[in-house]
């Protein structure tokens, strides 16, 4: 069995030899088959890079040459394959489209924080910290403030602690997060933005790409998300936006409840319940 994350050349490699395959990842990198065209996913992005058409002539060369039946459209890429998206639907671009349920993205049912956390927490694990105006705007916010940031410079670094941020040198586990904070503020990631979505804890995401700015956007939808671009270089409006969204929270508890019921299940035996049957 092949089991791919994001990685639709080696679901044509297994569909060439036969060998049954899985796609894994979010509702985002696992699109269905069966789509006519992928849809453009943000409105502001609507240039194609690539012709559809000449990538499934090339597609279909390929499997030709090796023996396969080519392919009615691109997106059959994936025909072959059990699908497996962790996601819930409200931050899934192909909602609608599935032939089977999703699974939810986290594992642990956490309980509902109990008000007491007041801290900021941040992730930033790239180059986040980078935007001279961001770093400046934290460092301004007179707030208890916790970050892990393993793609920080030391200098950076030094400059938080020196501002009485508490920098972790290892991730801070789903309980200790629960437990003490009131706002995350990372890029967009989609399990990030799921655990604060499960925790019912506010949210402020500086996305650094187009899969963040999509997700972002979804999540705003659902809860008190807030997105600020990644270009955004006026620290007071920064700083402005966190504080804005530290003092509203994590909003509705009964639309919080909803949404924990997609996001939290054993995964664990839902994949067996998927994958056994492929291989016996």
């Amino acid at each position: 069995m092949v089991v791919a994350d994001f990685a639709p050349c080696a679901q044509l490699a297994a569909q060439i030899a036969g060998i049954p395959s899985v796609a894994v990842g979010t509702g985002y990198s696992v699109p269905p088959s069966g789509l006519d065209r992928f849809p453009f996913l943000l409105p502001e992005y609507t240039k194609l890079v690539f012709a559809e058409d000449e990538l499934l002539r090339a597609v279909n060369m390929a499997l030709v040459h090796f023996g396969a039946r080519p392919l009615a459209r691109l997106s059959d890429i994936y025909s072959e394959s059990t699908a497996m998206p962790r996601t819930i639907s409200g931050l899934d671009p192909y909602k609608g489209a599935r032939r089977a349920p999703l699974l939810p993205p986290l594992n642990e049912r956490l309980p509902r924080p109990d008000g007491s956390g007041d801290e900021v927490f941040f992730y930033f694990s790239a180059s986040e910290t980078e935007n001279h105006a961001l770093v400046d705007a934290l460092i301004g916010l007179d707030l208890p403030m916790r970050a892990f940031i393993p793609g920080a410079s030391a200098e950076t670094k030094e400059l938080f602690i020196e501002a009485g941020v508490t920098v972790e040198t290892r991730p801070s586990s789903f309980e200790e997060i629960n437990r003490r904070s009131r706002l995350l503020l990372h890029s967009g990631q989609h399990g990030t933005l799921c655990m604060g979505l499960g925790m019912g804890i506010g949210q402020v995401a500086f996305p650094q790409h187009l899969e963040h700015h999509f997700h972002a956007r979804r999540a705003a939808d659902l809860a008190p998300v807030r997105v600020v671009n990644s270009g955004a270089n006026n620290a007071d409006e920064i700083s402005a936006a966190i504080m804005e969204a530290y003092e509203i929270g994590g909003g509705d508890a009964a639309a919080v409840e909803r949404l924990r019921s997609d996001l939290f299940g054993d995964v664990g035996a839902l994949v067996r319940g998927r994958i056994l049957p492929l291989i016996h």
